[in-house]
This record gives structure tokens, C-alpha cells and sequence, in this order.
């Protein structure tokens, strides 16, 4: 029974990730399944390039008020917190203006004059966000984040019943961007009944603003990067293609995006945090601890990846109409991405916790230099496949990198990556093989749920 309790405890901090990821995986494909019947996949190109410019903005301005808030001494005071609750309104009262004023520019780049209407709505979405008190921040600060982890996931629930309703009578995109600033409306309104006696206000305490723009100038370069390397895709892939071929694209990052956000989470929060403390208390051991103790996480990280890569397929072809196919191919391709992400971060988390924190810039430059040019070499070769095949295997030169630090470091056991990267292959390899077989064994009026379009 004790053991039972650890497993599921509600309060833990790695039940209550894992748990909130998995649930809102199953709303996101649920979702999905019933949305893609309702719209067409131009409305989800239209909303994966809104969210990538709001993603880009939003990293584009950021000056580290969580991050400053979580780690500085006088985090808990009433006035340090408002200052900083103040710098961040002030942000995102610019941002709005930014895209308000700015979504006819985006719309002319684009050539595409339907996205002038949705920036301009969208924007709302920074307004909404500056009025949330910092009770989520502060929660992450004393070690609460089930606090905001459950938020999430029960906004996000309430958030698709709205969508799903709201599609089926507009039939567009706005449904998807309605549904967002419905959530970030609830999130907003839901920290306030969080860290009552703090609330919020306007304050400017000059050491404390001293302090975030002080701490700004460390975030806003690695912020930038990210920006490029986690966006430009979704940007330059509007240039190259169209809204239908974006729409494709999104659904598939959709559906991959739990499963690598799972693996993130649970390599900077869990595995970060354990690294952290190998080092503490005896640096000889950590490599042998690293490897030893957290054989489940590294195992658990690489498998899901490959499980979707390879049944990502019949995944599709079963859940989704034919206007859909092509999502198959580029979640087989972003799964198969995820196994070499998998390493990449738990690589990187070790070598951060060691105190070679210039391995993250390194690796973001390596990125630069090797993803970019790959994907504008395979489009130009091949296409959308050339696109996405070369997007993978520019991911290589990276995880060749981090091996390349811990081996320096006394900090690789390469049999024990070996195996696993093995172990994930062969089930990429026998899910793939199941998958085409599931297909050839499953009567045909089965397939696509046995719903046609209308």
C-alpha cells in the first residue's frame, strides 16, 4: 500500500507531470479526431503559423521574469513581486500592440491576407496573459508545480469542449483561436485564487529591476537562438509550401508534442535535479549513478518516440479521413526525431548539472549551423520529403557532440547508449513492420474510423 501511494501520489511532482502530460495527450488526439472531421487542414495551417509568430514574440521579449523570480533571494517578497509582475505587463502590453498594428506587414509577407483578421485577434492573447498574477511562477518557486501542472490540464480540457462546439458551427480557423484565449482567460482568472496574499500590483523597486535586466542580458541571446531553432521551420515552411502543407505539418507536431514535451520536462525537472545532486555529493560516482538510477527515465524517453514512429501510420490512416495520409510520413519522421532528442537532453541536463554550462550555447550554434542548411538543402534537392528527411539527419551531428563532451569528462558509458539506441530501433523496426500489417489485415471499410467525408 505504501508503495502504491509513492506511485500515485497527486501531490508528487513527477506523478502529477507525467499524469497531467499523458491525460492532455489523450485530449489532444481526441480532439483532433473529432476536429479534423470539421475542418479543413488549411485552418491548422493558418493557426501553426499564428502560433509560431506568438511563440517567437513572445521569446523575442523575454527578460526572464519566472526564471529571475524562481531563483532570486527575495523572490517571496510582496514588492519584489509585483516589480516584476509590472515589467512583465508592460511586455506584454507591447507585444500586443506589436501584433495588433504589425498583422497587415506579417499578412503581405506572406501573401496571405486571411492572417491580418487572426494576428489581430490573437493578440488579445498577450493582453489576457500580463493581467495573470504570478502564483503559478511562485508555485514552481516553492516546489508546487502540480499547482500549474493540473491548471493546465484542466483548462485545456474545458478549452477543446469550446473548440470542438465552436467548430461546428464556424467551420474556420477561428474556432482554434478562440479556443486559446478562452484557456489563457481561465489561466489568468485561476491564479488568483492561488498565493491570495500576495495578488498582484504595480511596483518598481529599483534593485529589483536592476536585477531582471541584468538577468535579461543572459536570457535574451539563448532566447534568439531558440527562436530560430525551434521556429524557423514552421516559418520558412509557409514560404515553401502552402497552407495545406502547413496544416499537415501541424497536426503532426500536435500529436508528437506531448510525448517530446514528456521528455523535456522530465529531463530539465527530474533528471536535472538528480544529476545536480550526484555532483553535490560525490563526483566520482555520478557517471555510474547517472546511468544506474535512471535507467527507466533514459529507457521510458526513447521508446514512446519509437513506438509512434513506427505504428505512426496506421495511427493515422485508422483515426483520420484521406485528406490527412501525409501526417503518417511526417510523424514517422518527427518521431524518429524524438529518439535522437531523447538522448540530446538527458546528454545535456548531465553536462549542465556538471557545471559545463557552456555546453547549451555550444549545442544551440551546432544547431544552427547544421539544421538550417540541411533543411534548405533537402527542400531544394527533394521537396517536403527532402525537407523533413534532412531535418532528421541533422540532428546527428549534436548528439555526436554531448557524447563527445561526457567522454571527455569521464561521464559516457557508450555501451549503455549503444544498447539503448539499439533497443530503440528494433522497436521502431517491429512496430513499423506491425503497423503495415495491421493495415493489410484490417477490413477497408474500417478504415478512417469507417466515417467518409462529406
Amino acid at each position: 500500500m505504501p508503495q502504491f501511494s509513492r506511485l500515485f501520489n497527486l501531490k508528487g511532482e513527477l506523478f502529477s507531470s507525467t499524469f497531467t502530460f499523458g491525460v492532455t495527450a489523450v485530449i489532444k488526439l481526441g480532439s483532433s479526431l473529432i476536429l479534423t472531421r470539421l475542418l479543413n487542414p488549411e485552418a491548422y495551417g493558418i493557426f501553426a503559423i499564428l502560433f509560431s509568430f506568438l511563440f517567437m514574440i513572445e521569446l523575442m521579449s523575454d527578460v526572464g521574469t519566472i526564471g529571475l523570480l524562481i531563483r532570486h533571494p527575495r523572490g517571496s517578497e510582496v514588492r519584489f513581486v509585483h516589480t516584476v509582475w509590472t515589467v512583465r505587463l508592460i511586455r506584454c502590453v507591447f507585444n500586443f500592440c506589436l501584433v495588433f498594428f504589425g498583422a497587415p506587414v506579417i499578412a503581405a509577407v506572406y501573401q496571405t491576407p486571411v492572417l491580418t483578421s487572426a494576428f489581430r485577434l490573437l493578440s488579445f492573447w498577450f493582453l489576457i496573459s500580463g493581467a495573470e498574477s504570478m502564483s503559478f511562477a511562485l508555485a514552481l518557486r516553492d516546489r508546487r508545480a502540480r499547482i500549474s501542472n493540473y491548471a493546465d490540464m484542466i483548462t485545456n480540457a474545458v478549452m477543446t469542449i469550446f473548440v470542438i462546439v465552436l467548430a461546428s458551427v464556424l467551420k474556420n480557423h477561428f474556432a482554434l483561436i478562440y479556443g486559446s484565449l478562452l484557456q489563457r482567460a481561465l489561466l489568468t482568472i485561476g491564479s488568483y485564487f492561488f498565493y491570495r496574499n500576495v495578488g498582484v500590483g504595480i511596483a518598481f523597486d529599483r534593485e529589483a529591476l536592476a536585477d531582471q535586466f541584468k538577468f535579461a542580458r543572459l536570457v535574451l541571446p539563448a532566447s534568439v537562438l531558440t527562436i530560430v531553432l525551434t521556429q524557423y521551420d514552421k516559418v520558412v515552411l509557409l514560404k515553401f509550401f502552402n497552407l495545406t502543407l502547413m496544416g499537415i505539418y501541424g497536426i503532426a507536431g500536435n500529436m508528437i508534442g506531448p510525448i517530446t514535451g514528456m521528455i523535456v520536462h522530465n529531463a530539465r525537472v527530474v533528471l536535472y535535479a538528480r544529476c545536480s545532486e550526484y555532483f553535490r555529493t560525490d563526483r566520482a560516482t555520478a557517471c555510474s549513478r547517472y546511468y544506474d538510477e535512471n535507467h527507466r527515465l533514459l529507457t521510458l524517453g526513447v521508446m514512446l518516440p519509437a513506438l509512434v514512429a513506427g505504428f505512426s501510420q496506421s495511427i493515422v490512416t485508422i483515426l483520420y479521413d484521406p485528406r490527412y495520409t501525409m501526417v503518417g510520413t511526417v510523424l514517422m519522421v518527427m518521431g524518429l526525431g524524438g529518439i535522437i532528442s531523447a538522448f540530446q537532453y538527458a546528454s545535456e541536463n548531465l553536462l549542465v548539472a556538471s557545471g559545463q554550462t557552456h555546453a547549451v550555447l555550444v549545442a544551440n550554434v551546432i544547431r544552427l549551423c547544421s539544421i538550417i542548411p540541411a533543411t534548405y538543402f533537402g527542400y531544394y534537392l527533394f521537396g517536403f520529403d527532402g525537407f523533413l528527411w534532412f531535418n532528421f539527419a541533422a540532428t546527428f551531428p549534436l548528439m555526436i557532440y554531448f557524447f563527445r563532451e561526457q567522454k571527455k569528462l569521464g561521464l559516457l558509458n557508450l555501451a549503455n547508449e549503444s544498447r539503448r539506441l539499439g533497443a530503440a530501433v528494433l522497436v521502431f523496426l517491429v512496430s513499423l513492420a506491425a503497423s503495415h500489417l495491421l493495415l493489410v489485415l484490417i477490413p477497408a471499410g474500417w478504415l478512417h474510423l469507417g466515417l467518409k467525408r462529406h
